[in-house]
């Protein structure tokens, strides 16, 4: 169990640092 939480903990970081980098390219290439 610890180790499904962990598992969700870290797709939930990667999903997340994945976004803002694709959102901070975005806001790169608008300027």
């Amino acid at each position: 169990m610890l180790t499904t939480i962990s598992y969700f903990g870290f797709l939930l970081a990667l999903l997340i640092f994945t976004s803002v980098l694709f959102i901070g390219l975005s806001s790169i290439r608008l300027i």
